[in-house]
């Protein structure tokens, strides 16, 4: 087994986890017209599932670092497995109180997961010595719009939620299987100056002496990256970039089926086509991030991005909505991975530093599509999306915290 072959199974771990995700997300509209349920309940439900997965990412830190990342999402897919279908058949009977707990249980496993994968998709980039977060972060988003169609399938043939949600996570499971047989348990430190050597179920591999797999082989120390300036800026460049990709998610269709006139099949229209580019430049993301640099692609992106969000407030033309939404989709794509990436930096501190930077990420998701839906209620939808160009400013200066080590300030492009 290759680095390159590590990198595959994460890479299907974070498609399978994007597909479970999705498939919930798709089937909300059918959960909620069975029970009768308002917004604000929905709402509720939403809210109880992602407390949970807050709790989980406040200690996804300890967690990964005492079971490591590829028991963790051992554990955290049988999780998921487990108490998704759960939670999905107690509401659907109407056990309104564990069903909710039920799925609280879920959002933990799940950001636990989504914690332990980032990891261990952070330490194969560093052993293939390419960057590969924008990959697996396509990876999810694929699984994720995939899901979208199983979703629709579910709708059309009238599969009860409980029986679609069971048999999407059987597989899932079947997937994690599969994939975790490629993902590496790091054994005992070696003597200094000895390659490090990582075990998978398939066979050795054996890593090159650099300094990041020296420091692989180090205990961590004792580490709040709470404390460190460099871990919280990276941070919020990370949550900046996905409050960006988030209030488009939410919001998009919406905005322009109030203010521009679109049809519902219009509107979701303009969000497949965000998608689409979100999951192009991601997949690309990889080749830019090698030949110009986090730094460069970070302070590129928040001005395609903030610059979509402007034009869509000024140009009114329904056609250009759709370049914007292209344009916002492109500035969206790469801001998370590289925040992951740069988190992982110091493979001796990488497991606390990406929960730290998942965390506080994951905040502007439970914040920020409450935030926006609050200021659209008073000023309109599109006019709520402006004050996200503040937090891409933010992005342009403070880009640099992100810089890969070894990398000199100023360099751009290389040939």
């Amino acid at each position: 087994m290759t680095p390159s072959g590590w990198t595959f199974g994460v890479l299907i771990v974070f498609t399978m986890f994007g597909f479970g995700f999705g498939n919930w997300l798709a089937r909300i509209p059918a959960v909620r017209d069975h029970l009768g349920a308002s917004t604000l309940q929905m709402s509720i439900i939403g809210l109880v599932l992602a407390t949970g997965s807050v709790i989980g990412l406040v200690i996804a830190g300890r967690t990964v670092t005492w079971l490591g990342p590829r028991r963790t999402i051992y554990y955290g897919a049988l999780g998921q497995a487990l108490f998704m279908p759960l939670g999905a058949t107690l509401l659907w009977f109407g056990f309104a109180a564990p069903g909710m707990l039920a799925l609280a249980v879920f959002g933990f496993f799940f950001s636990t997961s989504d914690v332990a994968m980032n990891v261990s998709g952070a330490a194969a980039e560093r052993a293939l010595g390419k960057p590969r977060m924008p990959l697996l972060h396509g990876g999810y988003s694929l699984g994720g719009v995939s899901a979208m169609g199983v979703g629709a399938l579910a709708e059309t043939f009238k599969v009860p939620v409980p029986i679609h949600l069971g048999i999407v996570f059987a597989v899932i499971v079947v997937g994690i299987l599969f994939a975790i047989q490629r993902i590496p348990r790091v054994e005992p430190a070696a003597p200094a100056g000895e390659p490090l050597v990582v075990t998978t179920n398939t066979g050795p591999i054996q890593l090159l002496a650099t300094p990041a797999v020296e420091a692989v082989k180090q205990r961590p120390a004792s580490y709040n990256p709470w404390r460190d300036p460099r871990i919280i800026v990276i941070g919020l460049l990370a949550m900046s970039m996905g409050l960006t990709e988030g209030t488009a998610t939410d919001w998009l269709p919406l905005a322009l089926a109030d203010h521009r006139g679109f049809s519902n099949p219009a509107a979701a229209l303009a969000l497949g086509v965000f998608f689409v580019a979100m999951l192009s430049t991601r997949a690309a993301g990889s080749w830019l991030l090698g030949r110009f640099g986090r730094v460069w692609i970070l302070r590129a992106s928040a001005v395609v991005a903030g610059s979509s969000i402007v034009l869509l407030n000024v140009v009114p033309f329904p056609w250009a909505s759709y370049v914007f939404a292209a344009l916002w989709g492109i500035g969206s794509a790469l801001g998370f991975p590289i925040g992951v990436s740069a988190a992982a930096d110091d493979p001796e501190k990488a497991v606390r530093g990406v929960a730290t930077v998942s965390a506080i990420t994951y905040a502007a998701f439970l914040v920020g599509p409450m935030a926006i839906g609050f200021l659209g209620e008073h000023f309109g939808l599109l006019r709520a999306f402006l004050p996200i160009a503040v937090f891409l400013i933010f992005v342009i200066f403070a880009a640099g915290a992100a810089r890969e080590p070894g990398r000199k300030a100023g360099s751009g492009a290389t040939g």
